[in-house]
């Protein structure tokens, strides 16, 4: 699994509310089975990636997992870089409408969140070091910098993780809307908190130098995974950044810490999520939106229920 992918796909949410309430310092069918730019160094905007069109997505990354007479949906979610309301095709829509219920993620609106991204007592201006912080400053900008400099570092490398995405509303809660407006009972498979935990832990100081010093590759290795989703290409997404360990042991991670960084993020939570979606299932099936690395490759959710004896089925329109 990838770091930077698993970055994107998991702070998306978080990372772009976090960073925009700071900017201003002042304010503050067939069934086969299984950027308008974001700003450069110097300021200037990136060309618009070949995937951010309003074209219908073709391949979406949508399952069903059906057992014991009982039909499940998946939906592999880009959190941000995607306009679901103009590209996902009816296909996703009218499973999510028939739904008897709607399960995400966490509630991204949960005040606890917001809380939790509160002012620290160091400056982060200190923990960067000058360098560091001219670069931050140069990819930011200076108000931005300054507005962040008492804030978590994961507020910074979380907007940081996203360069090169077309800012676009929120996938998952494009859908959690559409299911409220519908009236479905709306499930969180875990608490937004626990979310936090783990960006706090893994997004930090030293995870936000490497960001900065890798902030070409890093752009184009999200602009390929908005390519690789907008295509369906559920394996070019996995195997977008196959040097990106390299990478992080360079910058001073070990084997270890990458693996454990890779369990906190995907492989733990996927299984912690098993339970809830065995429940839904067994009361009659639902829709289930979550990112789409979580739904792909071994260790996933669908292949967790695959060795549950769901039989898992990638669906197209």
């Amino acid at each position: 699994m990838k770091r930077v992918v698993a970055l994107v796909t998991f702070a998306a949410a978080l990372g772009v509310s976090g960073c925009r309430q700071h900017k201003d310092p002042a304010s503050a069918p067939t069934e086969t089975t299984a950027a308008s730019g974001a700003s450069t160094a110097s300021g200037a905007a990136t060309p618009p990636v070949a995937a951010n069109s309003n074209a219908t997505l073709a391949h979406p990354l949508l399952w069903s997992a059906a057992k014991d007479g009982k039909v499940t949906y998946f939906l592999g979610t880009m959190h941000i870089g995607i306009d679901a309301e103009a590209r996902l095709p009816a296909l996703v829509w009218n499973k999510l409408h028939a739904a008897r219920v709607f399960a995400m993620e966490a509630d991204l609106d949960d005040p606890q969140a917001a809380a939790a991204i509160q002012p620290t007592a160091g400056s982060l201006r200190d923990a960067l070091g000058d360098a560091y912080w001219h670069k931050l400053e140069a990819a930011m900008g200076e108000s931005v910098a300054s507005a962040v400099e008492h804030l978590p570092p994961m507020v910074p490398a979380a907007a940081l993780s996203m360069r090169g995405l077309p800012p676009t509303p929120a996938m998952d809660k494009v859908l959690s809307a559409r299911a409220v407006s519908e009236h479905k009972p709306v499930i969180f498979l875990e608490p937004a908190a626990r979310q936090l935990a783990i960006l706090g832990k893994w997004m930090d100081v030293k995870a936000l130098k490497m960001m900065l010093d890798e902030l070409p590759t890093g752009e184009q290795r999200v602009q390929a995974m908005l390519t690789a989703y907008a295509e369906g290409d559920e394996r070019k997404l996995l195997a977008i950044s196959d040097d990106e360990k390299t990478d992080a042991l360079q910058h001073g991670y070990t084997a270890g810490e990458y693996e454990q960084e890779m369990n906190d993020m995907l492989y733990s939570r996927n299984a912690s999520w098993i339970a809830a979606i065995d429940q839904l299932h067994a009361e009659g099936g639902g829709f289930v939106a979550v990112g789409a690395l979580h739904l792909v490759g071994p260790r996933s959710v669908l292949d967790l229920l695959a060795h549950k004896g769901y039989q898992v089925t990638r669906l197209a329109p």
